[in-house]
């Protein structure tokens, strides 16, 4: 039994370090990546973050991000931190069971089946969306696996499955002219010029979107805008709302929901941006409706609470 437990351990390492390997692949592969008539300013940002953060790893099983061999905590953590009433399952539960009947496992099955089948949906989602920058920019080669089946080349469509997804086309339908694309779904990390920053707990994140504003009549008003897809019901909650629900310190501002936590989310994409020298000047949400349409919520920057904190 132990020779078989010390046979599993050698294949998960090399597994891990084989998934090392290819991103490291990938990454170099993406380096110098240039969309056709962008300012040089757009393609020079690009490379940049690709090559900043291309020794970060992360591995899908079990959502883990690595740097020099070292587990990082994820954005996702950073933004629980902040939680003042974190959800007691088992306690749900059985409340549940007891005003609808069936047994608390009934329920906290019902729950993680739903919790699953939103989750793979919005992957599914990102990955659209993510294709689509690829392919309206001239890199389909960069698209997700999952594309190929949308994909269709001499038309260079994406065709769209779901109302969520002809939301993304939308958005990309009615882009400013003014924002051009730099990068999607990329991979960053706080530490960098650490004698320039404030943040003693790294941690690492993954962002949806990366579009570069150019200003036309004011270039000190141009810089990068971080947007994340959103495919919540709600973003809002009444119940913390009505109830006073509130997030920790320094947060203690912003109400126990989703829209608080992404405010937190998206703030913590923008520091490792800024710590490699780069300018963010805005952060939006696109809201992404079953009726196929969208909202674009502005996001506060909250970056000086968050580097007081961390």
């Amino acid at each position: 039994m132990a020779a078989f437990f010390y046979f599993f351990l050698q294949i998960n390492w090399f597994f891990d370090f084989f998934i090392i390997y290819l991103q490291k692949n990938q990454f170099s592969t993406m380096e110098n990546i240039v969309v056709k008539g962008e300012p040089k300013k757009v393609t020079d940002i690009r490379n940049k973050i690709l090559k900043e953060f291309d020794d970060l790893v992360f591995i899908e099983d079990g959502h883990k991000y690595f740097l020099n061999g070292v587990q990082l905590p994820s954005v996702s953590e950073v933004t629980h931190r902040f939680c003042q009433y974190p959800f007691n399952t088992d306690e749900q539960a059985e409340r549940y069971a007891e005003k609808h009947g069936e047994t608390p496992e009934y329920w906290k099955d019902q729950w993680n089946f739903t919790s699953l089948r939103a989750t793979v949906a919005g992957s599914l989602i990102h990955e659209y969306g993510e294709g689509l920058g690829w392919l309206r920019n001239g890199h389909p080669e960069l698209m997700p696996a999952s594309c190929a089946p949308k994909y269709v080349k001499d038309k260079n469509w994406l065709i769209p499955t779901r109302p969520k997804e002809e939301a993304i086309l939308k958005f990309y339908d009615e882009l400013n002219p003014n924002l051009h694309f730099v990068l999607a779904e990329t991979k960053v990390y706080t530490g960098k010029n650490l004698d320039k920053t404030n943040i003693n707990q790294n941690y690492c994140g993954t962002f949806d979107l990366l579009f570069y504003y150019e200003n036309p009549k004011n270039d000190d008003e141009s810089g990068l805008v971080i947007f994340d897809f959103k495919t919540n019901k709600e973003l809002t909650k009444a119940f913390s709302r009505e109830n006073g629900k509130f997030l920790l310190p320094p947060f203690e501002n912003y109400y126990e929901e989703s829209l608080s936590y992404y405010t937190i989310q998206l703030n913590c994409y923008q520091l490792p941006l800024e710590d490699i020298g780069l300018k963010v000047i805005a952060r939006r949400i696109i809201w992404l409706k079953d009726d196929g349409n969208y909202e674009l919520i502005p996001i506060s920057d909250v970056t000086d609470s968050l580097r007081e904190v961390l």
